[in-house]
Parts: C-alpha cells; sequence; structure tokens
C-alpha cells in the first residue's frame, strides 16, 4: 500500500480510560462497534504528539478517539487495534489542514498550545487554548523496547466510510498499573466529555519515543 503521510516525533502517548458504552455509541457511525473492557464500558482513547519533523515543520497534536476493532485488510500481519477519532487539535493551522483534507479527521479550528515535560520517571502533557488549559495528562513508564505498532484509523466523508492503516515505530512502554493520571478542563474541546463520566485515571498507558507515524491510503469499505 502506498505511504501518504510520514511524521517524525520525538515524543507521543496514548492513555486508554474506560467510558459509557452508550457514550461511545453515541460518536460512532453505524458501521463501527466500540470495543468494551468490561459491560457497558468502553475505550476512549487519548493521544498527544510532539512532531519535530513534518512537511509543515514541529506542532504538537492531540485526538480523541473511540476504540473499535480493526478489519481484516490486505496486509501480512492483523492490525492490533482499531480508532475512530472524533476530534483532534493542533498548534499548526496548515498541519490541520492537510490531515483534514487527506484523513477527514474532525479537527478544532483554533490551535493549541501544549507542553510536553519529560522526566525518568513520567511525562507529563498540558494542552493549553488562548492561554487557558484544557488538559493535564501523565504518563509513567514500564519496560523499554524498540517496535512498530500496525493500527486501522476509521473516518467519515459525509456518507462515505474511510480507512487508513497506520504503523507507529519507535521506542516504546507499555503498562496497566494505572499510574498515570488526566485532569479535564472546561473547554468547547473538553466540553461533551465533562457531560460524561471518564475515569481520571487510564488503565493502559503507552508512551513512544524518537519515531515515525507513517499513514497510508485511503480505502473504501
Amino acid at each position: 500500500m502506498s505511504v501518504v503521510s510520514s511524521y517524525r516525533f520525538h515524543t507521543g502517548v496514548s492513555a486508554f480510560f474506560d467510558m459509557a458504552t452508550s457514550d461511545a455509541r453515541a460518536l460512532l457511525p453505524e458501521h463501527l462497534e466500540p470495543i468494551e473492557v468490561t459491560h457497558q464500558r468502553s475505550v476512549l482513547s487519548v493521544t498527544a504528539f510532539l512532531f519535530d519533523d513534518s512537511v509543515v515543520g514541529p506542532y504538537t497534536e492531540i485526538m480523541f478517539s473511540v476504540v473499535v476493532p480493526p478489519m481484516v485488510a490486505q496486509w501480512g500481519k492483523h492490525a492490533k487495534a482499531g480508532f475512530y477519532p472524533f476530534l483532534a487539535a493542533t498548534s499548526s493551522s496548515e498541519a490541520r489542514r492537510i490531515k483534514a483534507d487527506r484523513f477527514h479527521f474532525p479537527y478544532h479550528q483554533e490551535s493549541i498550545d501544549a507542553q510536553f515535560i519529560e522526566t525518568d520517571d513520567k511525562v507529563r502533557i498540558r494542552i493549553f487554548g488562548a492561554g487557558q488549559p484544557i488538559l493535564d495528562l501523565s504518563i509513567t513508564p514500564g519496560a523499554w523496547e524498540t517496535t512498530t505498532h500496525l493500527l486501522q484509523g476509521f473516518m467519515m466523508n459525509g456518507e462515505e466510510r474511510l480507512r487508513t492503516t497506520l504503523q507507529i515505530s519507535g521506542d516504546y512502554t507499555m503498562h496497566e498499573n494505572e499510574e498515570g493520571q488526566m485532569t479535564l478542563f472546561p473547554h468547547p474541546i473538553t466540553a461533551d466529555l465533562l457531560r460524561h463520566e471518564v475515569s481520571p485515571h487510564p488503565f493502559r498507558e503507552h508512551w513512544f519515543k524518537n519515531g515515525t507515524e507513517v499513514f497510508h491510503m485511503l480505502e473504501t469499505i
């Protein structure tokens, strides 16, 4: 499959939080179903990346997704997970325009600012909009390895159902020790999430360093 975009990142995190399945279903198109971790509890994925090399230069991005089952695709390896992004935001208007045009990700139209604060035992991501706090997320490490994850992203363009395959490669650590934490602040980006019950502690924490995020050509499904 043809590569559409490649982004080099310094730091990336993905945290999984449990959320009500009814809330997850309300965010999904009809052809997708949420994955449940327990009865009536599905998965909210919060990802944040500090890109240090892209077609628009360095920028930061945050994305909120519902985790869904991946589909069988024309690959020798099955994707680990599927994601339906329902809201994203970036610090770059040009990056926002390019990704919205190419992949139809639903972006908040105001730019954000982000701080990635790394120590040996934690990475803290603070997201701001017009100087006001939006999100404060902390992730802790487990054992480090170098690996590649094969994932699927699902999108809608009007009535058209789309899918992209993406690969995230780099230094990587993951655990389920529930040591991380997320605080959401009142803001248009978090307004819907604040109305629902989302756990403040991720049940799974992913931390990437010094890697690449590669998107492949969109497919109609």
